[in-house]
């Protein structure tokens, strides 16, 4: 019985601990992408509506390009650090010379995460790496058997067997000519260092538009 009465207050006396113990909230972090414009780059700027907490998806219009722009972080405890982790992800599609057949749901390459620099003098701020023709062009291997599958499934082709075989034959032209990897998806990572480890603050999706 002592032991039992022992066990129950161990049992107590744990639960007070994990009650008192510290527990980190959710990191919520605004974000702002500032405007840009280069010879090579054009961007007119993006903000989130408020703090962010886990994943967003943000749509880009034709033309936009975030490579090489200034991310600035808002983030909810001004003397956290924080850090800014870059990945791309292309897609494959089909082009017929104007007209096009965007495979975003198909195979995809993903590049290792890359950190973006801090901006010198302006805290929260960082500079997002420009893609490399090497991640721009990268795409895993893929059989032609494959890839009709995948343009028999695709959402616009439907029950449209004119479509279907005028993609396939577009698919077939000779050193897949008509076959094109495009960065559909810039993944930009907030994470903050909370007791000596990252973790993950906040993601967002950059997706440009496919083709033109």
């Amino acid at each position: 019985m002592v032991a039992a009465t022992l066990r129950r207050l161990g049992a107590t006396v744990v639960l007070a601990c994990m009650a008192a113990a510290p527990v980190h909230a959710a990191d919520p972090v605004g974000l702002r992408i500032l405007p840009q414009a280069t010879p090579e780059h054009h961007f007119g700027g993006w903000r989130s509506e408020g703090p962010l907490i886990g994943d967003a998806v943000v749509p880009l219009e034709l033309g936009d390009a975030i490579d090489g722009a200034t991310l600035q972080l808002e983030p909810a405890d001004p003397q956290a650090r924080h850090r800014v982790r870059v990945q791309y992800e292309t897609s494959l599609l089909l082009s017929d010379e104007g007209p096009h057949l965007d495979l975003e749901e198909w195979k995809h390459c993903r590049s290792g995460w890359e950190d973006a620099a801090p901006l010198d003098g302006t805290p929260h701020a960082f500079v997002l790496p420009v893609a490399t023709p090497e991640q721009q062009a990268c795409f895993p291997d893929y059989s032609q058997a494959e890839l009709e599958r995948a343009i028999a499934a695709h959402p616009l082709i439907g029950d449209d067997p004119d479509a279907l075989q005028r993609w396939i034959a577009v698919s077939r032209r000779p050193e897949r000519m008509a076959h094109v990897a495009v960065i559909s998806t810039i993944r930009v990572r907030i994470e903050v260092l909370r007791d000596g480890r990252w973790s993950e603050a906040t993601t967002v999706d950059f997706k440009p538009p496919l083709g033109c």
